[in-house]
């Protein structure tokens, strides 16, 4: 259930000046002519993790501790929605601030589209303003082919099966601990353990319930998509729950480290998912193939020097919003075609529009007839495809969290405008097919 906010209204700041002034001190206090006036950015992005699954957003395990103290330092957003249900067009939307419908990364028509190479790019614009950029993604979604490892100075991306929190954040460690400070880092984080198949290590295995019996770590499902094995839904919630637990306790670790350094004192981390997880709340599990709340509505947190401490924001938000908010804290020009809005001054648009889109399968296929989703200040419609043609269901998700009781609506002229607005660029297409990988296959994909 969304948590109540403890304050709505956001201390007002001049982020740009504030963060200047901080990042001065520090360097007076500390003495060092290395520490960089800007910010480093850490952005940590854990895949396939819901906001409803984290104890700082409600949940009545303890599963993230380590987020939740993070959190407690800095800002979380109860209402941020993901501009897909699954990676690659959420996490383009991520790094352009656009959304899926004017950045067109995805897949259609049985073919993979990549940003256009003109579009701008997050780590392309930190770069150009001397910002040292690193990257290591952990699915091939996310690799050099889509274009994800433009503006990164070191990009590394798991081709094969993804490799456990411990193994990324040690990785980063080491290079952040190899190179100089003389010029602030932006670096970007993908941990991948949440992700099905849902198989923590040991003792996270049993943290949240005892191993079924026989031990499996994903769902059983015919080809055309129907689930075998229902009763076995509270087994794979454990799983999931202990990979975020052991996700968590690594980003202790690394949160840990950057302390006792005095790293943190001039880094702003931000940690988000690009989407969540379905387990068969709606006769569906896994992601990409609807847009309920189990599935985009997704944990975003900020903290770090000039980020406002203990705030829980309840504006409706996007991952959209956090290009322009990181370009923001790090005193960069947004460019005006980014349709995010800085995340700290969000409550000063109401009515604002929050799209999802772009669906792993085409809508017209008979399993996955969603098309988009729109929020609009907790109002939420989903247009919903069939033989006939559309029907448009809305619902007020502060009044029906669990979106248990959808209405059909008028036509959704919201809905038929962003439909119908023109790509910002036309997407690539991707020369791959990733349709035979059997990583991906193993994984559900295909």
């Amino acid at each position: 259930m969304p948590i109540p906010p403890r304050t709505r209204k956001v201390p007002m700041r001049n982020s740009k000046v504030f963060i200047v002034v901080a990042a001065v001190s520090i360097l007076v206090s500390c003495g060092s002519p290395l520490t960089p006036a800007r910010p480093n950015i850490l952005v940590i992005v854990i895949d396939s993790l819901r906001a409803r699954n984290l104890s700082c957003y409600g949940y009545e395990r303890k599963t993230t501790p380590g987020i939740d103290s993070l959190a407690a330092t800095g800002t979380l957003w109860a209402n941020c929605m993901a501009q897909s249900s699954w990676t690659l067009p959420s996490m383009t939307s991520v790094l352009t601030g656009l959304t899926e419908r004017s950045h067109g990364a995805g897949r259609r028509d049985n073919n993979e589209y990549m940003l256009h190479p003109d579009a701008p790019f997050l780590a392309n614009l930190m770069r150009d303003q001397r910002y040292r950029t690193y990257a290591h993604f952990n699915i091939v979604y996310l690799d050099d082919v889509h274009g994800f490892h433009r503006g990164f100075d070191t990009f590394s991306c798991e081709m094969g099966q993804a490799v456990r929190a411990d193994a990324v954040t040690g990785a980063f460690l080491g290079w952040l601990d190899s190179t100089g400070t003389d010029e602030p880092f932006f670096a970007v984080l993908h941990l991948y353990d949440p992700h099905m198949p849902y198989n923590p290590p040991q003792p996270y295995n049993t943290m949240f319930g005892p191993l079924a019996e026989p031990f499996q770590t994903r769902w059983t499902m015919t080809d055309d998509g129907v689930i075998l094995d229902p009763g076995n839904r509270q087994h794979y919630i454990d799983l999931y729950d202990g990979e975020t637990a052991f996700a968590d306790n690594e980003l202790s670790v690394l949160f840990a480290h950057l302390r006792s350094t005095g790293v943190a004192e001039n880094t702003i981390i931000v940690i988000m998912a690009d989407h969540g997880e379905e387990f068969n709340e709606h006769g569906s599990v896994f992601h990409g193939h609807s847009f309920f709340q189990e599935v985009i509505h997704v944990p975003l947190i900020i903290a770090g020097p000039g980020i406002p401490a203990g705030v829980v924001d309840s504006t409706w938000v996007g991952l959209f919003d956090v290009a322009p908010t990181i370009l923001g804290l790090s005193d960069i020009p947004v460019p005006e075609v980014m349709e995010g809005v800085d995340l700290f001054t969000a409550h000063q648009h109401p009515g604002r529009v929050i799209p999802s889109s772009g669906l792993f399968d085409p809508p017209e296929t008979i399993l996955r007839p969603w098309e988009c989703a729109l929020m609009i200040d907790g109002v939420k419609t989903m247009r919903f495809l069939d033989g006939m043609g559309y029907t448009d269901f809305t619902t007020d998700i502060s009044a029906d969290p669990l979106e248990m009781s959808l209405s059909e609506a008028e036509n959704s002229k919201a809905a038929d405008d962003y439909l119908l607005k023109p790509r910002l660029w036309t997407p690539v297409q991707v020369e791959n097919d990733l349709s035979l990988n059997p990583v991906l296959r193993d994984l559900g994909y295909f």
